[in-house]
């Protein structure tokens, strides 16, 4: 199967794993394809196993929370409605407590979003917090991250992976997802 097929197959299947979860694309929702998959994959393998918990802020946070689910990883969900007024969670979020929590977002803009998720998770007394941000750093607005994640846990997609991963990242990627597509 071609690089092109498997990541247009990958990536409709990350549409698939967000609306099955029950979300939906809309007003306030931005669409569930990774700005870029192979780097999407190459974080969730960097990020895979250093964090006690994994929390994704829906319904975005679950385009990036993808691949980590699919390495095996379990990803709890918070809900932010939009404007942002509450979060709210379906999972039993006591299983924080004293645990390094990483967040999974696409972006921060503003920063309400992770404030509200970040006021959310203090009650359940996290050990510390870390950022995934799954879209280009472009478009991020790093000094409106709460205060309350350390500056050097924040891990931007396209700027967490050095050279040498880039390199050999593409082929991991395909050999992954190979066998998935081809069923």
């Amino acid at each position: 199967m071609k690089t092109k097929s498997i990541y247009s197959a990958v990536c409709e299947d990350v549409q698939r794993h967000c609306i099955a979860k029950g979300y939906r694309e809309g007003n306030g929702v931005n669409n569930f394809i990774p700005h870029d998959a192979i780097a999407s994959y190459g974080v969730a393998k960097l990020l895979a196993g250093k964090f006690d918990r994994y929390v994704a802020v829906a319904p975005e946070g679950h385009i990036y929370g993808y691949f980590l689910e699919r390495m095996g990883i379990s990803v709890l969900s918070v809900f932010t409605d939009y404007p942002q007024t509450c979060c709210t969670s379906d999972d039993d979020l006591t299983v924080l407590e004293n645990k390094r929590i990483l967040l999974i977002e696409d972006d921060v803009i503003s920063g309400k979003t992770l404030q509200l998720v970040v006021d959310y998770i203090k009650q359940f007394n996290p050990a510390s917090l870390a950022l995934y941000l799954g879209h280009n750093i472009g478009i991020q607005h790093l000094s409106n991250v709460p205060r309350e994640i350390e500056r050097e846990s924040i891990y931007v997609a396209e700027r967490s992976l050095n050279q040498k991963d880039w390199m050999n990242l593409e082929n991991e990627f395909l050999e992954f997802f190979k066998l998935s597509c081809e069923a």
